[in-house]
């Protein structure tokens, strides 16, 4: 996601004049550090790219050996915060593959199919309001077959967050900028990833249930789990350990603090904050040992069809690491304006893990992406060659 100069300067004079979301972040106690024989190893590639950059990460890497936890460089920069473990941070799109779950969940016990359409849940005047809606599926959606633009390439969107930067968006309010757009394909004629898709999700799960998809995935998935320091932003309040997010907003190599820029939290596509050690629980639950969802329910949410040269799309996951390995993982990324993520199993490496949270957003093209992309990919290939 890249800002154009004029949204940018739109920035100063709102800014200040919104009470925060995220407040300074306070320090938190983290001291279950396993032993392990590349921890040195490990622990070396995030000091590397903290020197380099990165303001801030949170890692954890299980394999045969067992499970390493680390971290480097700063939760809160102002404040000189380590980032630890502890610290719950944006998950970003990884809200997507909970949604998904929790969509497969609510099949099993009989309350919808993937391949119902959207309309069935949906008032007509939305259907109507959109090309091709009246068309697509669930699972479309969830796959991102659909063919909708995306909310999140929109202009006028990131203007409207920069104007009302602490603004709680309902589903609706931010639809208004998609309705009316043309799509980039009909439904299933190709693949291209669009959050817009997963608000269509939520939507339908609401109805679906009678109530908010936030409260389910905390009833049926978070809680459950003992998932305790998992939050949803403009769903719920968020703790005072909570890491800031930073970007280099005005593409000067200057990275400045934008956690309270809420880019549409709490609608399925992103809002998310959560831990590396509360999402090896999911994990564990939804791919490794199929608690909360069946194994025919994982084995089509790992349906992929290519989607480009890096990332193959399931419903509502995805493969990933295509262009630099044959061991891909499976599972989600994510990336918002100031934070990214990563939870990825890698089948072919038996089935090692990797979980990191980096507090930088690294969509938009700015010098430390590629100093990130060089991190992935040297914290993959260390996990599974």
């Amino acid at each position: 996601m890249r800002l154009s100069i004029s949204v940018i300067i739109m920035l100063v004079p709102f800014l200040g004049c919104r009470e925060a979301d995220i407040n300074p972040t306070a320090a938190c106690a983290f001291t279950d550090f396993v032993a392990h024989s590349k921890a040195d190893v490990y622990q070396s590639i995030l000091d590397k790219y903290v020197m380099k950059g990165l303001p801030g990460i949170s890692a954890l890497v299980r394999d045969e050996e067992g499970t390493w936890i680390g971290y480097a460089g700063k939760a809160d920069l102002d404040r000189k915060i380590p980032f630890m473990p502890c610290h719950p941070s944006k998950s970003a799109s990884i809200t997507k593959f909970m949604v998904g779950t929790l969509a497969f969940m609510l099949q099993e016990r009989g309350l919808l199919n993937i391949d119902d359409p959207i309309s069935k849940y949906l008032d007509p005047e939305i259907i109507a309001k959109l090309k091709n809606a009246d068309k697509v599926t669930l699972r479309n959606c969830m796959q991102h077959t659909t063919g909708f633009y995306d909310l999140i390439t929109d202009s006028e969107f990131y203007l409207a967050v920069l104007n009302n930067p602490n603004k709680n968006w309902e589903a609706e309010e931010l639809l208004k900028y998609v309705y009316g757009k043309a799509p980039y394909f009909s439904p299933n004629a190709g693949v291209s990833y669009s959050n817009t898709n997963t608000i269509f999700v939520a939507m339908c799960l609401d109805k679906v249930l009678g109530y908010s998809h936030a409260r389910a995935l905390r009833e049926m998935i978070w809680e459950p789990l003992g998932m305790t320091s998992t939050f949803y932003q403009s769903r719920e309040a968020l703790p005072g350990i909570t890491a800031q997010g930073y970007y280099d907003l005005y593409n000067n190599n200057t990275i400045v603090n934008v956690s309270n820029l809420i880019t549409g939290s709490g609608n399925g596509y992103g809002g998310v904050y959560s831990t590396t050690l509360d999402l090896m629980k999911f994990m564990d639950a939804v791919y490794f040992n199929n608690t909360i969802i069946s194994a025919e329910s994982l084995a089509t949410m790992m349906s992929f069809l290519p989607e480009d040269e890096k990332n193959d799309l399931g419903v509502g996951m995805m493969r990933k690491f295509k262009n630099f390995t044959t061991n891909t993982g499976v599972g989600h990324s994510g990336r918002d304006l100031g934070y990214s993520a990563d939870l990825f199993a890698f089948p072919t490496a038996q089935n090692r893990l990797m979980i990191f949270f980096v507090n930088y957003g690294t969509d938009g093209d700015t010098k430390l992406r590629q100093v990130f992309w060089d991190f992935e990919e040297e914290l993959v290939l260390t996990l599974t060659q």
